[in-house]
């Protein structure tokens, strides 16, 4: 397993296809954009990697029950990945094509950035839907899997 840069373009069977987390997306999350970008910051990965496991695991397991407690809001507005922020996304990138996850609403987008049309999958997440994305040279299935969620 390779940990990716983000976002990373890649060819997917000749579709330039950015592949990507998706937090950015969500602009108007000003709170989250704050969290997103003080963890993005090496001295404060640096200092939480030097703390001992337990630890780390227990700021872990605090921080997704609070974004458990938050994502019950998670039908707002807010909380979606923003329209101009994916354009500005496939604009910079080139991609025709974004998959990425984060918003947890698996669907298939259809995108027309300068009069082209772009495609954006969002994928569910793994504790309740289990989504499943199949590529194959001719075709793309999205699939979600509703399953019970897991214990945490």
């Amino acid at each position: 397993m390779e940990m990716l840069d983000q976002p990373r373009l890649i060819d997917l069977y000749g579709t330039p296809t950015l592949v990507l987390h998706g937090d950015q997306l969500c602009t108007l999350d000003d709170q989250y954009q704050r969290y997103r970008a003080r963890i993005s910051q090496p001295e404060w990965q640096r200092r939480m990697l030097s703390r001992p496991l337990w630890f780390r695991r227990a700021v872990a397991a605090l921080l997704r029950g609070a974004s458990r407690l938050r994502n019950r809001r998670a039908d707002s507005p807010k909380m979606d990945a923003v329209d101009e922020a994916v354009a500005a996304l496939f604009l910079e990138s080139g991609a025709e094509r974004m998959i990425h996850g984060h918003t947890h609403r698996p669907f298939r987008h259809s995108h027309c950035i300068k009069d082209e049309s772009r495609e954006r999958i969002v994928l569910g997440d793994w504790y309740t839907q289990g989504s499943v994305l199949t590529v194959r040279p001719d075709s793309i299935e999205l699939q979600s899997l509703d399953r019970e969620p897991s214990p945490a």
